[in-house]
Order: structure tokens, then sequence, then C-alpha cells
């Protein structure tokens, strides 16, 4: 390997990989941002498509010029870690479920109800495709495999979990400025709310299951679908049922943590740290 050149600091390399990844990804977005319904379509799909993928490609990336191709392949092999208690696939499908109940709760409280129209081919293309290329591989080799070890070697688990979560939803943000009907620039509050709490979810898994990132990756699709299924189509009329979600995450991360602590969120294996 090439020695590692100055402009790659090794004494904040999370900082490093937060701010790369999140310039590479607004740099991708942007021009969907200023061009809007002037940018062709296909056009726009693959600028969304990379910067989905800005997250992972950054650690990965960062991982090699830092550690080395060995430190890459030991990254890319927690992709395989599937052997864990089948408990943590159930926990998977449950907050999946709890998207899904959120929005029937706010109906109850008189917000509207989703048209959901969706066959079973549909969904599992859906399913796939989140996995990739979208966003769930390429992002979580870079949130969970690159900057939540490293932050909790010197943070608790909680407050790595938050720091990972805040900048996670910032990430996102362009996204909301393309004036689409399904993301209206009002949501961000609690999209953002949501990937700060869903954090401590994440880190809850990766650290149960000794750093399996396959876990989180399956977290990461299988909590997608009942949002691109279930509340797209609510379109601006979505908000209601988002802070009934957000309101029901934070009482159920409020369970996880009293139950495990804050320090590993975990109740039998140690933090997953990593050097930096």
């Amino acid at each position: 390997m090439e020695p590692v050149p100055s402009t790659v600091p090794r004494r904040h390399p999370v900082a490093t990989f937060f701010a790369l990844s999140v310039g590479a990804a607004w740099a991708l977005w942007l021009p969907l941002v200023v061009l809007q319904d002037r940018m062709p379509a296909r056009t726009g799909f693959v600028l969304a498509l990379l910067g989905s993928l800005m997250p992972s490609t950054v650690a990965v990336l960062l991982v090699a010029r830092l550690h080395g191709r060995h430190e890459v392949r030991r990254l890319l092999r927690r992709l395989l870690m599937g052997r864990v208690g089948i408990g943590w696939y159930v926990a998977i499908v449950a907050l999946a479920g709890l998207a899904v109940f959120a929005v029937w709760v706010s109906t109850l409280l008189g917000a509207p109800a989703p048209v959901v129209i969706v066959t079973i081919p549909g969904l599992v293309i859906s399913f796939l495709f989140s996995i990739f290329p979208g966003s769930a591989v390429g992002e979580e080799l870079g949130w969970r495999g690159f900057a939540l070890p490293r932050l909790q070697a010197r943070r608790s688990a909680l407050a790595a979990s938050l720091v990972v979560g805040a900048v996670w939803g910032t990430y996102h943000f362009p996204l909301f400025l393309l004036g689409a009907p399904n993301r209206p620039f009002a949501l961000f509050l609690p999209f953002a709310l949501s990937c700060v709490i869903m954090s401590v979810f994440y880190t809850w898994m990766y650290n149960g299951t000794g750093g399996s990132l396959l876990i989180a990756v399956l977290l990461h699709a299988t909590t997608n679908l009942p949002l691109t299924i279930v509340y797209q189509p609510l379109g601006e009329r979505v908000l209601p049922a988002y802070w009934v979600y957000d309101a029901l995450l934070a009482l159920a991360a409020a369970v996880l943590i009293a139950r495990t602590g804050a320090a590993t969120l975990s109740r039998t294996h140690a933090k997953q740290v990593a050097t930096p």
C-alpha cells in the first residue's frame, strides 16, 4: 500500500468520513435540487442512486487507505454474518411492523388512511432493490461498519448512536428539497428524528450480534418497505402518521435503553469497537 497522504487525517477518521460522505452525496444530489423537473428522469435516477452509495464507498476507501486491503476484506466479511439468533430477525420484522402500526394508530386519531396497492412480486423486488443497489448496502458499511465502532471506542453506545443518527438524518436533507409530493419538506424534521432514534436499535443489533452488518442491512431494507409502500401514498398528508411513528419509536427505544443500559446497549456482548 502507498503511504497514507496527509489529506487523510488519522486522528479524525470519523469526522473525515462524515464530511466526505455527506459532501459527496450532496454534490451528486445538488443538480436534482437545482434542475428538478428539467433533469432527465434517467439521469436523475442515476444521481439519486449514486448519492445513496456514498457512505459505504467512502468507508471502504478510507479503510483501504488507513489500514490496508486486509481490513477492507474484514469489513466486507461482516456482511456475511448471518448466523445469529432467530430473535434478531424477529426484531427486524417487529420494527418494520411498528411503522405500519403507527399508521393505524394515526388513523384512529383522525389522520387519513393510505391507499396501499402492492403485489408480492413488487414487494420482493422493492426489498431486494433496497438492499442493493439501493441504500441498505450503500449506507451501512459506512454508518454502522465504519463510524459506529470508532465512535464507540471513546463514547457510550447510546452517545455514539445519537451522533451517527444525527449525521445520517442530515445526509438526506437535499432529498427533501426536490418538491416531490411523497417527500414534502415538512417531513424532514420527523424523518431526521426517526433516524436518530432508529440508530439506537441499529447499535443494539450491531453490538448484540457481535458486529453483523448483514443484520444492519436487513434492518435498513426491511424498515424501508413500509416507508415506501405505506407512507408514500399519503403524500403531503403523511406528517401525522410519521409523528406517531416517532413517538412509538422513542417509547420503544426508552424501554430498550432501560433494559440494556446506555453504555453498551447490549446485555450479552461488549461494545463493538474499532481502532482509529
